[in-house]
């Protein structure tokens, strides 16, 4: 028979083609879709062959036991009825059915056990589609895009639960998740008896108190795998746990650090989730303050009080970029990567944002504040030491981050420590030094990370050549028009002389650069110096070809490294006369 029997309702209907890429997401990859995709399902019904279709309006049929003779006559009943989509096994599914299906058929790969797809699709749909992308009110910016966050990074399957052990968002290999995390989902809470044990283990009460990670060992009489737990808190309000449960793989070595990132950026989606909030009205707003305190365009000042920031503290900013190319496939990768960045941020500094603006992203980190302290001890970012040092935490923490958006994105990822504002109103600046480091840093796409105080000689190079370009009076013309030779006659005695004056007259690492013999390179220069009247042992010569050379060879787009990369010489030779 036809069993209309509904399962679980939503009052938010989710579009059949994305509720597919959910489950495929969760279940199995395998599983496909033919027809149209844009009916919605509003609830779960199960059929069974020899009864006709009750009230199957907005549902998704799952056809238990039909097989290929019984798929027609399930898809016009569906049809008739008003079902958003059927469900079967995909080897009942003909290529006439394929191609010809009136509404949506999903094919099940035999592997897929008909309860986890009637139980993933209910939990999907008991949460108005949250979690699927482009849906629900957050528009994938909610608890589900966090917990897949927290899944991608920690390499577990990972469920977050409010205060009353309810479980609101999950996400994870389907096929990894143990006993118990399929019936919480499948049943919306935590077992009791897993419960009861967790309260004998004082595990609640420990997650209460702090920021603490709790390793809850494995145990396999209650289908509970090893797992890791974090509570999320607001002040003494508890409100709920994030789970990561251990799958066929370890857990990543960092997985606790990433929980407490992640607890502090759920408190405020658990808040929405108890009082009905607009979280995605929520989060916009915070995405523009956040973007008009690293712009400037707003009083900083009162971005910070809204934003919960104390005007007066410092803050380290990190600019990165993802080195995609195409616009479209661009924003969506940035979008991706700022989820990660975000759940690093906020286990790295308390109440770190992370804003996109100008194609890259931005973190701003304000300063710890010591006990007793109103005032972040750290010195300035600009002094030896500071919070921009190649040897500092802020500069790990930056490779690592790199490391990890390298891994998940396949793109040449770069980071700038831009160093630290001394007040909030400092950030716009700061901002600006971070977004003309990483454009430094294109033309040394091996270089992870780069820091404001290692690039300040690039950077004032850099300044002084645009100030130069802007004041076409100013010129070396012997030099110049050694240039415009070599453009003329096709040789290269300009470039040869600017990477001989760069090396500090370092023959030999020149000379394997070009590809050339040493005396092939002692020739150019000294052709070139017959030419310009250059004298070699003069600073000031050397300094003012320099800069006419860079200026004349750099590129159009001005974007590649100030100083091109050689070897270092053993010792500086005591002349660089050829």
């Amino acid at each position: 028979m036809y069993n209309s029997q509904i399962q679980i309702e939503s009052d938010r209907g989710v579009p059949v083609g994305a509720l597919v890429r959910r489950l495929a997401e969760l279940l199995d990859p395998g599983l496909c879709r033919y027809g149209p995709d844009t009916a919605e399902v509003h609830h779960v019904v199960i059929a069974e062959p020899g009864e006709p279709l009750g009230d199957a309006a907005g549902a998704l049929v799952l056809g238990v036991g039909v097989c290929a003779a019984d798929v027609p006559g399930l898809l016009r009943a569906a049809g008739e009825a008003g079902a958003g989509g059927v469900a079967v096994r995909a080897a009942a599914l003909g290529p006439e059915v394929r191609e010809g299906a009136g509404v949506a058929v999903v094919g099940v790969p035999a592997g897929v056990r008909w309860d986890r797809v009637a139980g993933e699709a209910q939990a999907v749909l008991a949460e108005g589609g949250r979690g699927v992308p482009g849906s629900g009110p957050d528009g994938g910016g909610d608890l589900f895009s966090l917990a897949q966050t927290v899944a991608t990074l920690t390499r577990g399957v990972v469920s977050i639960e409010d205060a009353a052990h309810r479980v609101v968002a999950y996400a994870g290999r389907g096929d990894e998740a143990d006993e118990l995390r399929r019936l919480s989902v499948l049943g919306r809470s935590c077992p009791e008896p897993y419960l009861a044990l967790l309260r004998r283990l004082g595990v609640y009460r420990r997650l209460r108190e702090g920021e603490e990670v709790v390793a809850v060992a494995e145990y396999p009489e209650l289908g509970a795998r090893a797992r890791l737990v974090i509570g999320v808190n607001s002040g003494r309000r508890p409100l709920g746990t994030i789970w990561v449960q251990e799958g066929s793989r370890p857990l990543a070595e960092r997985a606790p650090e990433l929980l407490r990132g992640a607890a502090r950026l759920a408190a405020g989606h658990l808040v929405d989730h108890y009082f009905r909030g607009d979280a995605r009205a929520r989060l916009a707003s915070r995405e523009e303050l956040s973007h008009g305190l690293l712009t400037g365009r707003f009083d900083a000042a009162a971005l910070a009080a809204h934003l919960g920031i104390d005007p007066a503290t410092g803050a380290d900013v990190l600019a990165v970029d993802l080195r995609v190319d195409g616009e479209g496939r661009a924003d969506a990768r940035r979008a991706e990567a700022a989820g990660v960045m975000s759940v690093h941020a906020a286990a790295y500094r308390e109440n770190a944002l992370v804003v996109q603006a100008c194609g890259q992203l931005y973190a701003i980190l304000p300063a710890p504040v010591a006990a007793g302290r109103e005032r972040s001890p750290e010195p300035r970012a600009e002094n030896a030491g500071g919070s921009d040092a190649t040897d500092g935490p802020l500069f790990r923490w930056a490779g690592d981050l790199v490391t990890t958006l390298r891994r998940l994105t396949g793109t040449g990822v770069q980071a700038m420590v831009a160093g630290r504002a001394e007040r909030l109103a400092d950030i716009p600046a700061v901002k600006l030094r971070g977004h003309r480091g990483l454009r430094l840093l294109a033309g040394t796409p091996d270089v992870a990370v780069g820091t404001h105080t290692r690039l300040t000689p690039a950077l004032l190079v850099r300044d002084t050549l645009d100030l130069l370009a802007g004041a076409p009076h100013l010129r070396f013309p012997a030099v110049a028009a050694l240039v415009s030779r070599d453009r003329e006659h096709g040789t290269d005695l300009a470039r040869s002389l600017l990477l001989y004056l760069d090396a500090f007259g370092d023959v030999g690492a020149v000379a394997q650069r070009l590809g050339v013999h040493p005396n092939t390179l002692r020739y150019r220069v000294r052709r070139a110096v017959a030419l310009t009247g250059l004298d070699l042992d003069d600073p000031e010569h050397r300094l003012a070809a320099t800069l006419q050379l860079r200026l004349d060879l750099q590129d159009p787009d001005r974007t590649g490294t100030a100083f091109p990369v050689l070897p270092a010489p053993a010792a500086p030779p005591s002349s660089i006369r050829a």
